[in-house]
């Protein structure tokens, strides 16, 4: 019997985020028989370290990185760690593990090379020439290149020069079982503390410029009978509390909350409102559409790739298109229950399950191009 294959995935850090979490949900799904997967990690680790150790994944962490230049002892540890696991294929993530790790994967003669990309290059402005002209010098030594959604492929495209082939999109997945819990709507507003008889428009997500929740609270400014409550922490936290209090509006800011009590979070919301200002892949987005929700999304192109004609869609930085779209849907029980319908069922397409035979499909592929499979 042939021994399961090694995939290692090198990433900047480990903590809880969304790159982070994605990869935990793939590397623990893989087929154990035939895949063996361990993580590495350059910085330090953190919450997602301690799960996929308890999940019996083998993490190394390298606790490089620690100054501001270029770390060329990462790349020759990152080297020699390479070498000692016996690696089969590397996979990356981000632009710092994709860096550090195709250069140290040439060095270590890895037979696949995988870098991955989760976020578009312009965000907001374009990218540093600098990357630009690394990532195209990087994709000579990469076997493929994979992005989340179409819409990070097209930056690469743009930016990079990369030729589309080169590029698998695999999109990220959801467990979509976890987002219909059987809890009923108020037992889930009790938890945390929201209004029973309020129409309650969530959202969830980093509070930073980005994510564009201050168009979210202009929106329902004078709709006494709609409250926002919104999960997530950042920066942004005590400007969105002034806005809101400025406007009138009753605003629930919730923090972070756990990964796992985000399903219970949606079961409480009626509409889950998303005014992003751009996303490579948003799972937030996905997740409120497996659990039933009907949906109002920037009209950007990662939302406008995952949504479809299962949501609204209103242009970015637009409250007054929001609004509109709050008021049309708590107005018709019919349209609520159309587009909740359509979001549950195009959610479907992106089940973990399926992201993680892709990924699979793609190693077995390419070792097979390569004549070592």
């Amino acid at each position: 019997m042939k021994r399961p294959l090694k995939v290692l995935h090198l990433i900047t850090g480990l903590s809880s985020g969304g790159v982070e979490n994605m990869l935990y949900k793939v590397v623990t799904r893989y087929d154990r028989e035939r895949f063996n997967p361990v993580v590495c990690c350059i910085k330090s680790g953190g919450a997602v370290a301690e799960s996929l150790k308890a999940e019996g994944i083998g993490v190394i962490m390298m606790n490089r990185m620690r100054g501001h230049g270029f770390d060329w002892r990462a790349v020759l540890e990152i080297q020699r760690m390479l070498k000692q696991v016996s690696v089969d294929v590397l996979r990356t993530h981000q632009y710092h593990a994709n860096l550090y790790g195709r250069i140290a994967g040439r060095l270590a003669g890895v037979p696949v090379i995988i870098p991955s990309f989760h976020n578009l290059y312009r965000s907001p402005d374009k990218p540093k020439m600098h990357r630009r002209l690394i990532n195209r010098f990087l994709a000579s030594w990469s076997d493929r290149l994979v992005a989340v959604s179409d819409a990070v492929a097209d930056d690469i495209v743009r930016y990079d020069g990369i030729r589309r082939e080169r590029i698998r999109v695999i999109h990220n997945g959801i467990v979509i079982e976890d987002f219909r819990p059987s809890i009923k709507k108020a037992k889930a507003r009790e938890v945390f503390g929201l209004p029973e008889k309020r129409w309650i428009v969530g959202s969830v997500g980093r509070l930073t410029p980005q994510k564009g929740h201050e168009f979210m609270i202009k929106a329902v400014k004078g709709l006494k009978e709609v409250a926002l409550a919104i999960a997530g922490d950042g920066p942004l936290r005590r400007r969105l509390k002034e806005v809101a209090h400025k406007e009138g509006v009753e605003c629930y800011l919730l923090g972070t909350l756990d990964q796992k009590k985000i399903p219970l979070f949606l079961k409480a919301l009626d509409i889950f409102c998303f005014p992003s200002l751009w996303e490579g892949m948003p799972s937030a987005l996905l997740e409120a559409m497996a659990s039933g929700l009907p949906v109002i999304a920037t009209r950007i192109s990662s939302n406008m790739e995952i949504v479809g004609n299962a949501g609204i869609l209103v242009d970015t930085g637009a409250p007054e298109e929001i609004r509109d779209s709050i008021e049309r849907l708590m107005g018709s029980e019919e349209m609520r229950k159309n587009y909740a319908e359509q979001a549950s069922k195009k959610a479907e397409r992106f089940s973990i399950e399926n992201t993680v035979r892709e990924y699979e499909n793609l190693y077995l592929e390419v070792l097979k191009e390569k004549g070592l499979q």
